[in-house]
């Protein structure tokens, strides 16, 4: 190859470019992150609250997302002990293979940490979006452990709504998000390595992080705060959605199945602007959920009303829960 001074120059600037994004590390090669070890396994975890006051699990959407754009229900530390916890390959606790990245193994992860947190004693559930599918599937197969569980606005539940699901988004779908998605994924070769999930880890949270206003989630003119996910998880997304994404068939649970077990209060709480809020969970969900469900609207709001709307949302779930 013949060498040149143009040459000369653009290697060393290529070469100083190499792994100069960073993504925050996993509990794995970060000690100074808080976290609970279960089995082996390290959750990067946040407790609020006093020891002796009644745990709150609070359950992360995704999957592949993490638990800090949940972070203002921490105000509830002051009646009960907050449990936020990164689902396993998630956010900031560490990377795992494929095999252990399933729906099942989520569900046995959160009766692990309710099992942890609650001793002897009932605990209660928020979960938001794939975390209330999570909290769904957990009533229907452990229905002693829980006291009362609020469900924001689930993707899908059963086969039915998977299909609803997965074609209102697909018609949600524009040219400006595959633009944006190319544009992340040519970063990929940039970003420093530790796990080997980095770069498409890089890409998920630049995907989680996109402040797209309006539909398919939130209200015209309504975005997420900026850089509100630390660390998304790739693989996650990719092993347990994104099959169903591309068929929707291939979701055959029914996470309800069990719930007429479960006695305690139950509140379903969804948005006026969301594709999959208040009138797709009238339709879809509620008619398979306990007869003592209660359903809550959030007005002119979105699917992230737990975030944007968190004055609105303390209230409501002050009012619901009890000491």
């Amino acid at each position: 190859m013949k060498i040149n001074k143009k040459t000369l120059f653009i290697v060393p600037l290529v070469m100083g470019m190499a792994s100069c994004v960073q993504i925050p590390k996993t509990i794995q090669f970060d000690e100074s992150l808080p976290y609970t070890e279960i089995d082996g396994y390290k959750f990067h975890t946040e407790v609020f609250g006093s020891p002796e006051s009644t745990p709150i699990i609070v359950v992360h959407g995704g999957p592949g997302g993490d638990y800090e754009y949940l972070k203002s229900l921490k105000s509830l530390a002051q009646d009960y002990r907050v449990i936020f916890y990164d689902q396993r390959g998630n956010g900031l606790s560490p990377r795992v293979d494929k095999e252990n990245l399933t729906l099942e193994n989520n569900l046995d992860d959160l009766h692990s940490i309710v099992q942890h947190f609650s001793g002897e004693e009932k605990v209660k559930l928020i979960g938001h979006s794939w975390g209330g599918m999570l909290v769904a599937g957990y009533l229907s197969t452990h229905p002693e452990k829980v006291s009362q569980a609020v469900i924001v606005e689930p993707g899908m539940l059963n086969p039915e709504s998977a299909k609803a699901f997965v074609a209102d988004m697909k018609e949600s779908q524009s040219i400006s998000d595959m633009l944006a998605l190319i544009g992340y994924i040519t970063v990929y070769p940039l970003v420093s390595k530790n796990d080997g999930h980095e770069g498409f880890d890089y890409v998920m949270t630049k995907i989680l992080n996109r402040n797209k206003p309006g539909a398919p989630y939130q209200c015209e003119g309504e975005s997420m705060p900026p850089n509100i996910f630390k660390r998304g998880g790739y693989e996650a997304f990719n092993n347990m959605l994104k099959p169903v994404m591309d068929d929707p068939s291939s979701f055959t649970y029914d996470l309800t199945e069990g719930m007429s077990k479960y006695s305690g209060d139950i509140m379903l709480i969804s948005s006026e602007c969301s594709l999959f809020g208040y009138e797709f969970q009238k339709k879809h969900h509620i008619p398979s959920l306990p007869a003592q469900t209660v359903h809550v609207k959030a007005e002119g709001m979105g699917h992230n009303m737990l975030t944007l709307n968190s004055e609105w949302s303390l209230n409501v779930l002050s009012g619901f829960f009890y000491p």
